[in-house]
C-alpha cells in the first residue's frame, strides 16, 4: 500500500516522496517527504495538496536552508511536529521511550494543558491520565481514584494503573469491561512501565491535591480518542460505542504495537486512501463481529477476544462464517493459512455486498418518495368522489318524491 500512496503522490505534484519512519526524525512520527529545491516548488505541491480535502501536511526546514514538505497520517500528528518545528516545544525536549513493545518505542504523548505547556500525565477530573503511543497508534491510561466506589462494591483496588478505551465529552472514562485482568498483555506490560515513570499510588494523591497539570479537554479528548473513529467512546446513554470500541477497534491497536517499528505509513482519509483500507473501515462499520484485517486483495476475518457479558459472536471461525451468512454475504473460496487463526475471503465478496446494500438503500428511498404521491392522489380521488356520491344521493332523493 505504501507503494500505492507514492506513486499518487507522485502522479499528484509531479515529484518523488520517500517514506520517513518515525525512528528516523526529530517529530517521532510517520510520514512521507520530498525535499524542495526551491520556495516556488513548495509552493507549486503546497497549492495541488491544497485542492483535495483530507490531505494533512506541513513544510520542515532544514539546518541549509532547504525546505522539505511532509505528509501525515493524522492531525494530531501535524500538530506534534509544528509544535516542535516552530518552537511551541523544544525538540531537545522531545518525550524520550519509557520502554520497548515488540521491538517499538513506547512514549508518553505529550498533552496541552490550561496553563499553554504540555506535560506526560495531566489531571482530568482529579484522576491522572496518560496517553502511551506505539508506532503510531495511540491508547490512554489512567490511575484510579476510588471515588466512585469500584474498590468497596467490585474489590477494583484504587491507587493502580488501567487502560482505557476512550474519553467521552461527558469526562466518562471509558474502562475496560474487567478491570482486574486486562484482554492483551500488553496491556499489562504498558502499566508496569507507567507505574515505574509514575508511581501510581503517589500519582493518585498528587492528581487530587492539584499537583498534576490540568489538561485542556479538547486537546485531551482528540488525543485519548485518535484510536476510535467512529466517536465519542461509552456514556451512560450510549453503549454501542463501547461494544465497538472493545472488539473492533481496541484489536487494531494491539496489532500495530505488535508490528514492526519501520512498517510502512498508511493513510486512511482523503486522496491518499487505498481502496483496501478504505473497504476495510467499510466493513468495520458493519455488525460483523470478528477481527479482521486486510492483505492484498484477501479480508482475513478471525476470532476477537471479548470481556463483554453476553457476548457470543465472533468467538469462534464457525461464528463468524454464521455472520456472514445471516448478512448475506456470499463467498466462493475460503483461504487458510498454517499456524494463522481465522480464513480469508476475497475483497471482491465484500464490496459485491455493499453494492447490493446501496441498490436496496436506493429501492427503499425511492418507495418512500413514491408512497407520499400515491397517497395523495387516492386523497385526491376520493375528494372527487365525495361531492358525486352527495350529488347522486340528492338525485335520488328527488326521484323518489317524484314517484310518490
Amino acid at each position: 500500500m505504501q507503494k500505492k500512496q507514492l506513486r499518487t503522490l507522485k502522479s499528484m505534484t509531479g515529484h518523488d516522496f520517500n517514506f520517513v519512519p518515525a525512528t528516523q526524525n526529530k517529530f517521532g512520527v510517520k510520514y512521507y517527504e520530498h525535499v524542495c529545491k526551491t520556495d516556488a516548488e513548495y509552493h507549486n505541491i503546497a497549492s495541488t495538496f491544497n485542492q483535495y480535502d483530507g490531505m494533512i501536511y506541513t513544510a520542515q526546514e532544514h539546518d541549509d536552508g532547504t525546505c522539505s514538505i511532509i505528509v501525515l497520517e493524522s492531525l494530531s500528528d501535524k500538530q506534534q511536529a509544528e509544535n516542535i518545528t516552530y518552537g511551541f516545544v523544544n525538540k531537545t525536549n522531545k518525550p524520550k521511550p519509557i520502554g520497548k513493545l515488540h521491538g517499538n518505542d513506547v512514549f508518553l504523548e505529550p498533552i496541552p494543558t490550561h496553563s499553554g505547556t504540555t506535560s506526560e500525565i495531566v489531571a482530568h477530573s482529579q484522576r491522572a491520565v496518560s496517553i502511551v503511543k506505539i508506532n503510531g497508534k495511540r491508547l490512554p491510561f489512567y490511575v484510579s481514584s476510588g471515588h466512585s466506589g469500584k474498590e468497596k462494591e467490585y474489590g477494583i483496588p484504587s491507587g493502580k494503573w488501567y487502560p482505557l478505551q476512550g474519553i467521552s465529552e461527558a469526562g466518562w472514562l471509558n474502562k475496560m469491561p474487567d478491570m482486574l485482568n486486562n484482554p492483551y498483555q500488553e496491556l499489562d506490560e504498558i502499566c508496569k512501565m507507567l507505574e515505574k515513570k509514575f508511581p501510581a499510588e503517589k500519582t493518585k494523591q498528587d492528581a487530587q491535591n492539584g499537583q498534576i497539570p490540568i489538561a485542556k479537554q479538547n486537546s485531551l479528548l482528540e488525543l485519548a480518542n485518535t484510536s476510535f473513529p467512529e466517536g465519542m467512546p461509552y456514556n451512560e446513554r450510549n453503549p454501542y460505542q463501547y461494544y465497538r470500541n472493545h472488539l473492533i477497534y481496541l484489536p487494531t491497536v494491539i496489532d500495530a504495537w505488535r508490528s514492526k517499528p519501520t512498517d510502512y505509513l498508511e493513510i486512511t482519509d482523503g486522496p491518499l486512501e487505498v481502496s483496501g483500507i478504505k473497504l476495510l473501515n467499510e466493513i468495520r462499520k458493519t455488525d460483523l463481529i470478528a477481527h479482521i484485517e486486510y492483505d492484498n486483495g484477501v479480508i482475513w476475518l478471525s476470532p476477537v477476544k471479548s470481556q463483554l457479558k453476553h457476548q457470543t459472536k465472533g468467538q469462534t471461525e464457525e461464528d463468524i462464517k454464521q455472520q456472514l451468512y445471516s448478512m448475506g454475504i456470499n463467498y466462493s473460496t475460503v483461504i487458510t493459512q498454517e499456524n494463522k487463526p481465522g480464513f480469508g475471503i476475497a475483497d471482491y465478496d465484500f464490496v459485491q455486498y455493499f453494492e447490493a446494500q446501496k441498490v436496496k438503500k436506493y429501492k427503499t428511498a425511492t418507495q418512500r418518495l413514491n408512497t407520499p404521491k400515491q397517497n395523495m392522489q387516492q386523497n385526491i380521488q376520493q375528494e372527487i368522489k365525495q361531492p358525486l356520491n352527495m350529488l347522486q344521493r340528492l338525485m335520488q332523493k328527488a326521484r323518489d318524491i317524484l314517484d310518490k
